[in-house]
């Protein structure tokens, strides 16, 4: 059996990984939230947006911020 410390860097690694993915999805998830609000504020179709932003990311919130109205 290999010693814990073998695994100390490793795991401390793939930790990191974790943390940013999860901070990534939840940033992406509050703009898509963000972007839904505003659109309908603005009488646009907001679960288009939503949906637009959801699946390209910032190249859909960049494209919300040029052609909303």
């Amino acid at each position: 059996m290999l010693p814990l410390q073998f695994f100390g860097d490793a795991f401390l690694l793939i930790a990191l990984w974790v943390i940013v993915v999860v901070a990534l999805f939840i940033v992406d998830i509050l703009i898509a939230v963000w972007v839904y609000r505003d659109a309908k504020e603005r009488g646009m179709e907001a679960a288009l947006w939503l949906l637009i932003v959801l699946f390209t990311g910032l190249i859909g919130l960049i494209i919300y911020l040029i052609v909303r109205e």
